[in-house]
């Protein structure tokens, strides 16, 4: 379930390659492994043709070779020189015996010197002559026992060849295995047994015959007789003049040729034998299949090389075409995520004919009908919230005459007429700046000349009772403010807070940059408000007196802050009874009026 999940959540990119590498690497692998079992099996089976033909070879080269052994020794036995020798009593002359063992020993070697064989020749008489071709006479023919292996053979034979595999005398206490061929040696005249002719065939020469047979590592090559006995083997030699003890030596032994499997010595092996239809031997070569198999790593090597080139092929292919069908999309995604972000100005091209083309046409139609809506409610929202301003200005605009006019009122009953003609003065300068039309931001610069112009009014009502402090950094100066911000704090610190108080007090304030926005800071240490009065001030209901008319100013100024920056502003009041009161504005840095507009 969790792998299907998992398909299910990669990209159609993803699915696509995958689909198109399924679809092309499995016909390939399924189809580079039975070309490497086929290829492997034939590979195996010729290579048990070429060994069976090998064997064949040797087997009839065995053949010829046992052929001319039987030759030889039928010429022995119709040769009139031996025949008479051997005919001859035992108490002739030494000089005579001399010279029949010079005439046998010159007709036995006059065969070695025809012939390139490793062979031994004997010539054992009843009479108790011995004529040999070696260096050493073997006791078992000095002192032959008639019914011995091959001397018993030779009997039954009846003159005619007999064959025997044994243990021989090479050398001084060196003992090899031979092959032996014995024939019985009778008067052609009179029928009499005059003796014996054996010739011994050193293993090693019957060995060399077959080596070419003996072609792969760990494999085994035997000579058998037609009973099982080993007449040679290599490489071992320790199993020669034994019967072989084998699995498999029953199907040897009851076959003439051919090939089969089996397992030996908890391996696999091919058994592999020919058998001579005159001798009887049978030559078996036992090779390791492992061995065999190896002879295929290459095509499997290739095999393997070219699944894996189609492989890499077919991925690059699969990529492009997936990268291609689904491109498409992908850029249609990535415009809706540059949607989501906000910008509504982007466009799907539409050149495709396909489904994918229909969807992004329905994309750009949405689209234009989204920002058709977007622009019909920002102009409703700029004419709801301009008018709210002019309502506001409206409201507050009246108010602040009226104290301006108070203010006159009193410096008339308390001054001459200089005092009068100064506040007038001030008067106009903040009448014709409140009924100004325009932008509804201005440079900090021009509304902090107003709040000098109400401030020139204060202190020539007040005169000592209020002492003014203002902190005004330079570098704000240029930066944008909403028209009149700081106008009704000022007006509230004067009189609800400075007015009230008995004795002198201070108005303090500071503007200036504080991280990446501007702060203004109205605070007088007049009468204050208690916790009640200030958990109240935001309330819109309530009494109509003084209180109630600084909620309203606040209310106002808040409303504004809203109108302009939306959640961009701070506006925090701080009081304490007795000690004063101070309130904290902070808008962000404007530097151009346009950009109210973007943070509204």
């Amino acid at each position: 379930m969790s792998l299907i999940n998992r398909f299910h959540s990669m990209g159609l990119r993803t699915k696509l390659m995958l689909l198109l590498l399924i679809i092309t690497v499995l016909p390939l692998g399924l189809l580079g492994m039975f070309s490497y079992r086929k290829a492997s099996t034939e590979i195996q089976i010729k290579a048990y043709e070429i060994i069976l033909e090998n064997l064949s070879q040797v087997n009839h080269s065995l053949t010829d070779f046992v052929q001319d052994i039987e030759q030889l020794s039928m010429y022995i036995y119709s040769n009139e020189d031996i025949q008479e020798i051997l005919s001859k009593p035992s108490s002739r002359s030494v000089a005579e015996k001399y010279e029949d063992e010079q005439t046998v020993n010159g007709i036995l070697k006059s065969f070695l010197g025809f012939k390139s064989w490793d062979i031994e020749l004997y010539v054992i008489g009843v009479n108790g002559e011995r004529y040999f071709t070696g260096d050493f006479l073997p006791p078992a023919y000095r002192d032959y026992q008639p019914n011995w292996g091959l001397f018993r053979k030779t009997r039954i034979a009846g003159g005619g060849p007999a064959w025997d595999t044994h243990y021989s005398l090479k050398k001084i206490e060196d003992y090899g295995a031979v092959l032996s061929s014995g024939r019985l040696l009778k008067s052609i005249k009179t029928g009499e047994t005059l003796g014996y002719f054996i010739v011994d065939i050193k293993e090693s020469a019957l060995a060399d015959k077959y080596q070419k047979a003996h072609q792969y590592p760990g494999g085994e090559v035997y000579l058998l007789d037609a009973n099982g006995y080993v007449i040679s083997s290599s490489p071992s030699k320790q199993q020669v003049g034994t019967r072989l003890n084998k699995s498999y030596m029953a199907e040897v032994l009851n076959g003439t040729k051919g090939y089969f499997s089996t397992v030996d010595e908890g391996s696999d092996k091919m058994i592999i034998y020919d058998s001579s239809d005159s001798s009887g031997f049978k030559m078996v070569s036992v090779v390791p299949i492992g061995v065999l198999t190896k002879e295929s790593h290459s095509i499997r090597n290739l095999t393997i090389f070219i699944v894996i080139s189609c492989i890499l092929i077919s991925y690059c292919i699969a990529y492009l075409l997936s990268d291609y069908m689904t491109r498409p999309l992908r850029k249609l995604r990535l415009l809706m995520n540059e949607v989501e972000k906000g910008r509504m100005d982007v466009t799907f091209p539409s050149k495709y004919g396909d489904e994918v083309g229909h969807l992004g046409r329905s994309f750009n139609t949405m689209l234009r009908q989204i920002n058709r809506l977007i622009r019909e409610g920002y102009e409703k929202q700029i004419q709801v919230q301009e008018a709210e301003i002019k309502a506001i200005q409206a409201q507050f605009t009246p108010h602040f005459l009226y104290n301006a006019l108070d203010s006159i009122n009193w410096m008339a009953r308390l001054h001459g007429m200089d005092a009068i003609s100064k506040v007038a003065l001030s008067l106009g300068n903040l009448l014709r700046f409140s009924i100004r039309r325009g932008n509804p931001v201005i440079p900090i610069r021009e509304d902090m000349k107003q709040i000098r112009n109400y401030l020139t009014i204060v202190q020539l009502r007040y005169r000592d009772k209020i002492n003014i402090e203002l902190d005004i950094d330079e570098g704000i100066l240029d930066l944008y403010t909403p028209k009149l911000l700081l106008q009704p704090l000022v007006e509230n610190a004067v009189g609800h807070g400075l007015e009230m108080k008995e004795g002198q007090g201070t108005l303090r304030i500071w503007a200036g940059a504080v991280d990446r926005d501007v702060e203004f800071i109205v605070e007088d240490d007049g009468v204050g408000m208690n916790g009640d009065k200030l958990a109240k001030l935001w309330e819109q209901e309530g009494d109509s007196g003084p209180s109630a008319k600084t909620r309203i100013g606040l209310h106002n100024l808040k409303k504004r802050l809203e109108l302009h920056f939306g959640t961009a502003y701070q506006l925090e009041v701080e009081s304490e009874a007795g000690k004063g009161t101070k309130v904290t504005i902070r808008i962000p840095c404007i530097t151009d009026p346009k950009e109210v507009e973007r943070v509204v």
